[in-house]
């Protein structure tokens, strides 16, 4: 039987229905005014892989999974812009209730696309409004609840088991709400169960103390209550639900039903993104619709969940993701192989062997690395193909990668079919020159051939096949080699990161190019994982011009990091950093040659900024020395990188990486001069008018922070005379 890792009871439990033979199970749902990411998916993904293996041990499981919709969703917050989307739905006469189907939509798309079966009921939070409220009535009534000011707050005090799931107690306990110190509680532990509506508020509905909306824990307790009832199974969610979520949802249910509410909460951990945990602020979120642009089979996602335990953290890289998509594209055409195998009368004995095992590492708290592992033991086994097949088949129904919908034979072209055949024809007569020119022609036309003893296969290439063969692709920084211990080739080196909005990029190069006539330079543009046909311009430019380099990137990589490419690749005596928004309109390499020749000077450029505080960096200095100069265009000797270092890549937006970077010039004895005269037009900048206001904000605040953590002690590096000391916080 399955074992399970409790949070409740802090060790692996065997799985022991309350109902013999049924499983009630709950899962923590969407929250739909924004898409859901890969992260949240894989969760998701936990509980789906519970629940295939205890319904193909003979379980009947029922799940139900909660749809959190608008009216958790503070409609001031819409208004104030919180969601560029949300704002432009709005502007076009969209309700929030429209706005929510759209987005539960997209995550009932994204379910089926990584193959998670579908729960059995999606009830949504605004549907269950009077079964909140009389959950609410019951905890007032058994003591565990009160009301103050039209709020109802529940009296954690008088729940001795508070804490128990997280372990959060006393001193350490921390307030189990998501604002600021309530004046109105008596205990700062104490959590809303219904919250008074605000002056102006929308979406509210009546209740016993007035008009208001529930708070954010007891909606869960309501809904897990009407369609599981009082007790129930699982309870399934991410670690960071555990506290404050979870939590309360264990003191709202059992204080109003007083029994245990939950026998076994299963928790997923946290998926990073290039090693950090995926988040707006740190600008690498994905989506499955990213996967998909970049020629990924979401199902490839699920494979590469389950090369790490649910409970672990996993790093997800876009690496790692194609290494999955490669593994799981050899396992379709091993299935694609053994179908077209004849029929065993009788499968071998081994073959239990293999089953035995795999469900050995399954049932151990859902052990799918070993059991991914044993699998691929399985398929370089001696076994017959068909006892593959049939363990691959089987094993697939916890796996869910569709591996039964690989057809016998794909669909193709007549003209295809034909070509196979007189390849095979072509292999009986030992013409295998003329057989590989045949191969290499169906190959360019976009498929793979697959000669087996019995005749050749083909099938269409995947989009990811495809999409690698045009170009090579990197994933990070660390994966180019540096050339900056090289001897200087160019006399200048420009560089470009490049973020979509090809009609940018190309303006701004043009002027490069013509701008560098009459100079030595090379142009090293980092396509910084664009989507758009911006990858297809810089291919077409680069045939035309033999001093032009680009490096594309699988994904958005951050801003530092590409920069950080371009620098290591450099063979130019100066580098230039240019945004795409900057276009030069005249010589600007003379004046970088006669201003970076004075070794004293580490980082010229037309915008230089200064400060008397690192708080406020203002654009207005003109001519002579700054404390930073801004990325629109930064020049810099690539000696000089050797002993400065290469950027900060905890930078992924753009915002105050300048700033950073002209620091560690300046750590190292560096002078930061401008130059406004230089000959340059600024256009508009789309990183930043692509977001919205908090986007900005929160963005902004991250970089300023990481700033201010490394340079917020060096007052002795402001030009200003006299600086003065300063907080190292943000003020704006």
């Amino acid at each position: 039987m399955l074992r399970l890792y409790n949070t409740l009871t802090k060790q692996v439990d065997e799985i022991h229905p309350i109902e013999p033979g049924k499983i009630k199970m709950y899962t923590c749902g969407p929250t739909v005014y924004r898409y859901a990411h890969i992260g949240n998916l894989r969760t998701y993904m936990m509980a789906d892989w519970i629940r295939r293996a205890l319904l193909v041990q003979g379980l009947d499981v029922y799940h139900v999974k909660n749809i959190t919709d608008v009216g958790h969703m503070r409609q001031e917050l819409v208004e104030a812009g919180g969601d560029k989307m949300i704002m432009a739905a709005l502007a076009e006469g969209k309700t929030i209730q429209e706005i929510a189907q759209f987005y539960a939509e997209s995550f009932f798309q994204d379910e089926e696309r990584v193959n998670i079966l579908p729960a059995h009921v999606f009830p949504w939070a605004t549907h269950h409004i009077p079964e909140m409220v009389t959950m609410v009535e019951q905890l007032v009534a058994n003591g565990y609840a009160y009301e103050a000011g039209g709020n109802v707050y529940f009296d954690v005090p008088q729940f001795p088991k508070y804490g128990g799931l997280s372990r959060n107690f006393g001193g350490n306990l921390l307030e189990g709400v998501r604002a600021e110190a309530d004046p109105l509680k008596r205990d700062a532990r104490d959590f809303t169960l219904w919250k008074a509506a605000e002056p102006g508020r929308d979406v509210k509905w009546d209740s016993p103390w007035g008009e208001g909306f529930p708070g954010w824990h007891i909606e869960c307790s309501a809904m897990a209550h009407k369609y599981l009832g009082e007790k129930f199974d699982i309870h399934t969610g991410g670690v960071d639900n555990v506290f404050p979520h979870h939590e309360d949802e264990i003191a709202q249910s059992e204080g109003a039903f007083g029994d245990t509410h939950v026998s076994y909460w299963v928790h997923g951990q946290h998926l990073l993104a290039d090693g950090a945990k995926m988040a707006k602020s740190s600008g690498n979120v994905f989506l499955l619709d990213d996967l998909a642009a970049r020629g990924i089979d979401p199902l490839s996602f699920r494979y590469l969940c389950m090369t790490v335990r649910y409970r672990h953290r996993m790093n997800f890289t876009f690496n790692s993701l194609k290494a999955s998509e490669r593994a799981l594209c050899k396992l379709r055409n091993r299935v694609w192989e053994w179908k077209s195998l004849p029929e065993l009368a009788q499968l071998p004995p081994e073959t239990e062997e293999w089953r035995q095992k795999f469900w050995d590492a399954v049932n151990d708290d859902l052990d799918l690395p070993t059991a991914l592992a044993l699998t691929w033991d399985m398929v370089r086994s001696d076994l017959p193909g068909q006892a593959k097949l049939a363990l691959l088949l089987e094993f697939d129904r916890i796996f869910g990668l569709d591996l039964d919908m690989v057809p016998d034979n794909y669909q193709l072209p007549e003209a295809i079919v034909t070509a196979a055949s007189q390849r095979n024809a072509l292999r009986d007569q030992v013409d295998y020159e003329t057989a590989d020119s045949l191969r290499e022609e169906l190959a360019s036309g976009g498929y793979v051939v697959q000669d087996t003893p019995r005749a050749t296969r083909i099938r269409p290439k995947t989009p990811l096949e495809q999409q690698e063969e045009r170009w090579d692709w990197v994933s990070s920084s660390r994966e180019v080699e540096s050339a900056l211990d090289l001897p200087d080739l160019y006399d200048f080196t420009f560089i470009l990161n490049a973020y979509n909005y090809a009609g940018d990029v190309e303006r701004c190069v043009t002027a490069m190019r013509k701008c560098a006539a009459g100079y030595s330079a090379e142009i090293i543009t980092i396509d910084n994982g664009s989507t758009d046909d911006t990858a297809e311009w810089l291919e077409g430019y680069r045939e035309q011009d033999a001093d032009f380099r680009v490096i594309h990137c699988d994904h958005v990589i951050g801003d530092a990091a590409g920069k950080n490419i371009g620098v290591k690749l450099s063979r130019g005596k100066y580098v230039v950093i240019l945004d795409a928004s900057t276009e030069i309109t005249g010589d600007v390499l003379g004046a970088i040659a006669q201003r970076l020749s004075d070794e004293t000077v580490g980082i010229f450029g037309p915008y230089g900024l200064t400060t008397d505080d690192m708080q406020h960096f203002h654009e207005e200095v003109e001519q002579g020395e700054a404390d930073a100069m801004q990325a629109y265009c930064m020049s810099f000797r690539r000696e000089a990188v050797r002993k400065v270092g290469l950027m900060h890549e905890g930078f992924r937006f753009y915002r105050n990486l300048d700033i950073d970077y002209c620091f560690q010039f300046k750590e190292k004895g560096y002078r930061v001069v401008a130059d406004s005269s230089l000959p340059m037009v600024r256009h508009e900048h789309r990183q930043w008018t692509e977001l919205d206001d908090g986007q900005r904000d929160e963005l902004s605040r991250k970089n300023f922070g990481r700033f201010l953590r490394r340079w917020g002690n060096r007052p002795d590096l402001l030009i200003a005379s006299g600086a003065r000391g300063f907080e190292t916080g943000f003020r704006h």
